[in-house]
């Protein structure tokens, strides 16, 4: 189960970094955006049976989060160094797809160092909306995932 959680983040990571950025195009993956997030709910929605299924469902939820939470991450920083690439003025720095990668994670965990950070308006309305997906992911998803397990396990303990 972990090595199939590692090589997932390390395929997810490869595609992450090896997708091209077009840059100085005015057209960035923003328009994308809304297709990533039903993307990334139906990938949420196929782990919850794949939970009540598993052998050791707890563990399945536990790997389901880290998936589903890197890939949101991923979503976002791809949106970001599309943007910075657009326009080099979006945010304090350009971005490459570390510091996107560095930039979205810290906006997740509501660190927000201020090393970096948006500059136009049209990416503070994009990283407004990532911090209010935030919620729904920290909220919504993650406690979804865990009640799976959870039910799961009880599934499993009254089969027995």
């Amino acid at each position: 189960m972990v090595l199939r959680l590692l090589a997932t983040l390390t395929l997810l990571l490869l595609v992450y970094y090896l997708m091209p950025v077009h840059a100085g195009s005015t057209t960035s993956d923003l328009p994308w955006l809304g297709l990533d997030v039903l993307l990334f709910a139906a990938i949420v929605g196929v782990q919850v049976p794949l939970i009540l299924r598993a052998r050791y469902p707890f563990l399945r939820s536990l790997e389901a989060m880290g998936l589903s939470v890197s890939l949101y991450l991923m979503m976002f920083a791809r949106v970001y160094v599309s943007l910075s690439a657009a326009d080099s003025a979006a945010f304090t720095q350009v971005l490459d797809h570390s510091n996107a990668l560095y930039f979205t994670v810290t906006v997740f965990a509501t660190v927000g160092f201020g090393d970096i950070s948006a500059v136009t308006n049209s990416v503070k309305l994009v990283v407004t909306v990532q911090m209010i997906l935030n919620l729904v992911v920290l909220g919504l998803v993650v406690r979804l995932l865990l009640t799976a397990g959870q039910r799961g396990m009880e599934q499993r303990r009254s089969q027995n």
